[in-house]
């Protein structure tokens, strides 16, 4: 494996988990750590029986919406979801990034699956189902200025993938995780894990998400379906699924590869466009 600031495993960063302990005043359990291997993070246990979130971004590529999601996420009521306690930051001139260490209460269960790939019913309780559509509305009902699906992208994406004649105005918004999938949901109890990216989407993203994901297990997919349909079969529900299924196809033109969701999704957009048309 080739050594990369995206999965810092890969590199020796000894001397910034040195600097966020020194920082915090924690103590970080390193037998236990967990590596992204996309995005650069890191999670470690602490000493306080907290959890420490390791980051880092490039000052040319600075995005405030997701450098301040967590902290901005402490407005959030009625969502089962970490705590966030306090951060650091420091600029790392060797390596030319600025990296933050965010200190959160610890999720007492793993993901449902940490890379968010999923190929077998997790059979998750009815009870588990309930929560999950309590958490979500009583997300929608937040009011926040942020935004983390925008109008542009949505219809530019649509448009490059299924043309231009199906009209992409999103009727209704709300908020919303942003990234809602296996890799940021637990079980039991539920919570809903990394909240770098909420804000303002089409009304029933986040359910068109856990549906994306869900796709290689059809039976979990339409339960997904059934679970969420008061979003899912709005107009702004479909466009969030036709969008999702546009991001799988684009990929696997531009690449020549087909992905786990790719035959899925090509069987699900006809029936979405038509709705849509």
């Amino acid at each position: 494996m080739q050594p990369t600031m995206d999965d810092l495993s890969t590199i020796d960063h000894q001397d910034v988990l040195a600097e966020a302990e020194k920082r915090t005043g924690m103590v970080l359990d390193r037998s236990r750590a967990h590596y992204s291997r996309y995005n650069g993070t890191a999670g470690f246990p602490t000493s306080a029986g907290t959890w420490l979130r390791l980051a880092w971004v490039k000052p040319g590529s600075f995005s405030a919406q997701s450098w301040t999601g967590l902290e901005a996420s402490v407005a959030i009521d009625g969502v089962p979801r970490p705590q966030w306690f306090a951060g650091a930051m420091w600029h790392d001139a060797d390596r030319g990034v600025v990296w933050r260490a965010d200190e959160m209460s610890l999720a007492t269960a793993p993901a449902l699956s940490p890379t968010g790939t999923i190929n077998h019913d997790p059979a998750l309780p009815d009870a588990w189902w309930t929560h999950l559509r309590t958490a979500l509305g009583n997300l929608a009902r937040h009011e926040t200025s942020r935004v983390c699906v925008q109008q542009s992208h949505l219809s530019r994406r649509i448009a490059e993938v299924y043309g231009d004649e199906i009209d992409t105005t999103v009727p209704q918004w709300a908020c919303a995780h942003g990234d809602l999938g296996y890799a940021n949901l637990t079980a039991a109890p539920l919570t809903l894990l990394d909240w770098e990216d909420w804000g303002q989407a089409p009304v029933g993203w986040d359910a068109a998400c856990l549906w994306s994901a869900s796709l290689p297990v059809p039976a979990l997919a339409d339960r997904v379906l059934d679970e969420f349909a008061n979003v899912l079969e709005t107009r702004a529900g479909r466009l969030s699924r036709l969008m999702l299924c546009a991001n799988v196809t684009r990929a696997h033109r531009r690449t020549g590869k087909a992905g786990p969701l790719t035959a899925a999704v090509e069987a699900a957009a006809p029936a979405l466009i038509t709705a849509l048309t």
